[in-house]
Order: structure tokens, then C-alpha cells, then sequence
């Protein structure tokens, strides 16, 4: 007889679990499918492996895209800084500079003048038929 002592059943027990773990929580994911499963091309979720990996490299090529578009924004930013800086010194230059041979107020007067004195007076059309050795035509 060996020594062994027998647990007496009067006694309240802590609660365990009674059933044994599933294996999908003692092995990852997919070593418990293909133990499962045998793991041959019927397991239900191989039907969805070349989709994924469709919509894996769809999502690489949007990530390089997405990259591009941010160089690009980054560029015109620059570029839409240094013509607005560019735009700003025209602007202040032409409020700091006085151009001469720009037109004033007598200048438009002047035009409006011969203008109308050009109206007025309308040269009769020569009719002798013949060419003058300038004239073009289109």
C-alpha cells in the first residue's frame, strides 16, 4: 500500500473549468485550422487568401500613391509661397515706384480727343482701281 492520501469530497472545491481548453487558444490561429481541418484546400477561409493578398497590394499601391500626393502638396505649397511673395513685391513695387512714361489722366483725354476727331473725319475711299504696292491681302 503506498501512502497516498485520498482527497475527501466534503469539502467545497474552487471552481475550474470541467472542459479543456480549445486548441485555437494553445496554438495560433492557424496551425489549430489545418490541425482541424486536415488542412487541405477545403478549409473555408482558403477561398479568401488570394483576395486578401489582392487587397494587400492594392493597399501598397494606395500607401505609394498617398506618398506621392503628399510630395506633390508639398511642392505646390511651396511653389503657391514664393509666387504669393513674388506677387506682394509687385504689388508694393508699383505702390513705391512712379513709372514716367505710364499714362496719366491727360494721356486718356488725348486718345479720347483723336478718337473722336477720327470719327469725324473719314477719308473718302480712293476709286481708281488702281493697287497701291503696300496694300496685303488675307
Amino acid at each position: 500500500m503506498s501512502r497516498e492520501r485520498k482527497r475527501s469530497t466534503s469539502r467545497t472545491r474552487a471552481s475550474r473549468p470541467t472542459t479543456p481548453l480549445r486548441p485555437s487558444s494553445r496554438s495560433p490561429f492557424r496551425e489549430s485550422a489545418k490541425s482541424s481541418t486536415g488542412g487541405g484546400p477545403s478549409f473555408p477561409l482558403n477561398a479568401f487568401e488570394p483576395a486578401f493578398a489582392e487587397l494587400s497590394d492594392a493597399m501598397a499601391d494606395l500607401e505609394a500613391n498617398m506618398m506621392h500626393f503628399q510630395l506633390m502638396h508639398e511642392s505646390l505649397a511651396r511653389f503657391s509661397e514664393s509666387f504669393a511673395s513674388f506677387m506682394y513685391g509687385l504689388n508694393m513695387n508699383a505702390f513705391c515706384v512712379d513709372y514716367p512714361e505710364g499714362p496719366i489722366p491727360e494721356s486718356f483725354r488725348r486718345a479720347k480727343q483723336r478718337e473722336e476727331q477720327a470719327t469725324t473725319q473719314i477719308p473718302e475711299p480712293k476709286s481708281t482701281g488702281e493697287l497701291e504696292g503696300e496694300t496685303t491681302y488675307m
